[in-house]
């Protein structure tokens, strides 16, 4: 069993991604439920130790948005380390590849008041172990416009430019560091863009 890490910016069309390369490639789309991210988290925290997840919390704490939402960032940031621990440590023995949305390749994502590159060093030693696709996002507009139909969370505490702005310098980052870093890593063109 191998584990793939699907991510890009937002709107860059990933879930379609991973639906079409799961029944392309006969590969399972890792599920979660509520009591499984729970699980997950406890997972991430066992698995970061104190000083890390402080880390974590601290970068969670310097996003603009309300207090419960910077809490769910730190949330889910943690649990995507207990997939990556819970995934390393698994004993499944299962040929097929697991595709897993948003992983910790994605982690640079959350975090858009921090520094990228030195997100991209607080996972570097996970990265070494994971294989990564990377989703390039589509042309010019069309993520605009894809954020403006669809929406996002953070657009209820961010503008859309400069929300757009940002994601673009963090996907800039991690289209030169990835390649470096990951076990294995592919870029990917978004299909309904082309």
């Amino acid at each position: 069993m191998s584990y793939i890490e699907i991510t890009g910016q937002p709107c860059a069309g990933k879930s379609s991604f991973m639906n079409r390369e799961a029944s392309n490639n006969e590969a399972i789309v890792f599920k979660q439920g509520i009591a499984r991210k729970i699980f997950y988290f406890l997972c991430g925290l066992y698995f970061l130790n104190l000083s890390r997840s402080k880390v974590l919390f601290f970068w969670s704490m310097l996003e603009q948005a309300p207090l419960y939402f910077r809490i769910n960032i730190f949330f889910n940031a943690v649990s995507k380390f207990g997939i990556f621990f819970y995934l390393q440590s698994s004993s499944v023995n299962n040929h097929e590849d697991i595709l897993v949305d948003e992983g910790i390749s994605h982690l640079p994502f959350l975090f858009l008041n921090s520094d990228t590159i030195k997100v991209v060093d607080f996972i570097s030693n996970e990265l070494q172990q994971t294989n990564v696709h990377y989703l390039n996002s589509p042309g010019s507009g069309l993520i605009e416009q894809r954020l403006t139909i669809r929406g996002h969370k953070r657009l209820n505490f961010l503008l859309l430019s400069a929300f757009v702005n940002r994601i673009r310098e963090i996907e800039h980052n991690l289209l030169s560091e990835y390649p470096k870093l990951c076990k294995q890593f592919k870029v990917f063109e978004d299909a309904a863009s082309i």
